[in-house]
C-alpha cells in the first residue's frame, strides 16, 4: 500500500470509529453514516414530494437541495426510475452552485454519472467512456476533499467498483474498506444491516477483482449471516454462486 493510500485509510479508520461511537447519540437515524434516509430503500413518492416543497421554500439551503438530489438518485439507483436521473443531476448540480465542491454532493453526482454509463449507455462506447471519466473525476475529488467522511467513503467505494477494470480502483477499495471496518472495531456490527451488508458486499467484490477469492467468500458469508432475507442477501447469494462455478 503506498503512503497516500495508507494515510487515507488511517484517517478513515479514526473518523469512522468516532462516528461509530457517537452516531447513536447525535444522529437522527441510529447506526447509519448517511442521515437523510433510512438505509436500504428509496424514499417513497410522498417523501420526495415533501422534499421538493422544502427546496421550493428554501432554494438556497444546501442540505435540503442535496437531500432532494439524493432522493432522486436513490429512485434511479434502487427503483430503476430513469425519469429520476436527470432530476437528480440537475438538483445535485444546483447544490454545487450553493456550495462549490461540497464533497457529499460531488460523490453522489459522480456516482450518478457512473451509474448512467453502466445502465443506459452500453450501446455507445464513446458516450459511456465520457460518463465514466466524468463520474470518476467527481468521486475522486470528493474523496480527496473529505477522506474522513463516512458517507463519501461508502458512495465512493461502490462507485469505483462500477468502473471498468481499466481504472484499476479495486486495490484502493480494499484499502478503504478494510481500514473502515478495522477502525470501527466492534461498532461495525452495530451498524444497520443494510450498511454492514453493503460494505461487506463491496469489499468482497473488490477482493474478487484483486484475485483474493478466499477473502471474498469470507466477506460474502459474513454479510449473509447478518441478514438472510434482505435485498442485499440476494446479491450476496448471486456473488457466491458466481464463485462456485
Amino acid at each position: 500500500m503506498n503512503i497516500k493510500v495508507f494515510r487515507t485509510v488511517f484517517c478513515l479508520a479514526l473518523i469512522v470509529f468516532l462516528l461509530g461511537v457517537g452516531i447513536g447519540v447525535v444522529g437522527q437515524i441510529p447506526n447509519q453514516l448517511a442521515q437523510d434516509f433510512v438505509a436500504g430503500d428509496p424514499p417513497p413518492p410522498e417523501d420526495v414530494a415533501k422534499f421538493e416543497r422544502d427546496v421550493a421554500a428554501n432554494p438556497t439551503d444546501l442540505r435540503l437541495t442535496r437531500k432532494l438530489g439524493k432522493a432522486y438518485f436513490f429512485q434511479f439507483f434502487g427503483d430503476g426510475d430513469t425519469a429520476a436521473l436527470p432530476k437528480s443531476q440537475k438538483t445535485l448540480e444546483h447544490a454545487l452552485t450553493l456550495t462549490k465542491d461540497d464533497p457529499e454532493t460531488l460523490a453522489y453526482l459522480g456516482s450518478l454519472h457512473i451509474l448512467r454509463a453502466v445502465r443506459l449507455e452500453k450501446g455507445n462506447a464513446a458516450k459511456q467512456k465520457a460518463s465514466f471519466d466524468k463520474g470518476f473525476e467527481f468521486v475522486k475529488l470528493a474523496e480527496k476533499l473529505d477522506p474522513r467522511n463516512g458517507a463519501v467513503t461508502s458512495v465512493a467505494s461502490g462507485s469505483y467498483l462500477w468502473l471498468p477494470d481499466s481504472y484499476a480502483m479495486a486495490p484502493h477499495v480494499v484499502g478503504m474498506l478494510e481500514g473502515m471496518i478495522k477502525g470501527m472495531g466492534p461498532y461495525f456490527k452495530k451498524f444497520a444491516h443494510h450498511g454492514q451488508q453493503r460494505i461487506l458486499l463491496t469489499l468482497g467484490q473488490a477482493y474478487v477483482r484483486t484475485g483474493q477469492p478466499e477473502k471474498a467468500k469470507a466477506a460474502f458469508d459474513e454479510a449473509l449471516a447478518v441478514n438472510g432475507t434482505s435485498r442485499e442477501a440476494g446479491l450476496l447469494r448471486a456473488e457466491l454462486a458466481k464463485m462456485a462455478k
